[in-house]
């Protein structure tokens, strides 16, 4: 519950906007599968490997927000070739804030910031909007990829991989 001037917890935070894309989603969509650790939310279509990660960062005063890719490093990559293929019209439809990077030498993800000075239900219903908007827009590419990237990218023994020369626009290094 919020507190009398609408701030949340970290914890609240997370649940409420999962109550709120939940209930934002179209009918027609499926339901994802969903876990919750302390305050990171995470929503996936049956390959928990591409999620959906909320999660507030209290310290850095920004809630995260977008699609992971935390699996072996060469089927991350094809999805992230997957996403750079069709980088027009998901711009479009999700905005200019939205970004695609190399997050870690292995991981990938497309996602945004929310900058805060505290949580509120404010905050949480425009988090929760963008996600679920994300979601709804993402998903036909999630299911259209899925078979596609789990054919042609065999796991790596080592789980390593150099990377490639794919298009550096939608690509920077995280900050460590």
């Amino acid at each position: 519950m919020p507190k009398a001037d609408g701030s949340l917890k970290a914890r609240e935070f997370v649940f409420f906007c999962e109550d709120q894309i939940l209930t934002q989603l179209p009918p027609a969509m499926p339901q994802p599968e969903r876990r919750v650790r302390w305050t990171m939310l995470q929503m996936h279509f049956g390959n928990q490997h591409v999620h959906f990660e909320l999660q507030p960062q209290m310290g850095r005063g920004v809630v995260e927000a977008g699609l992971h890719f935390e699996g072996p490093v060469e089927a991350n990559d094809a999805w992230v070739e997957l996403l750079a293929a069709n980088a027009a019209d998901l711009l479009g439809e999700l905005g200019p804030v939205w970004e695609l990077e190399e997050w870690t030498s292995t991981w990938r993800r497309l996602h945004r910031p929310f900058p805060f000075d505290r949580l509120t239900v404010e905050l949480a219903n425009e988090v929760s909007g963008e996600v679920a908007r994300a979601m709804t827009v993402l998903h036909p590419l999630i299911e259209e990829g899925a078979a596609a990237i789990a054919v042609a990218t065999p796991a790596s023994p080592t789980g390593r991989h150099g990377g490639s020369g794919r298009d550096r626009r939608w690509r920077r290094r995280a900050r460590r």
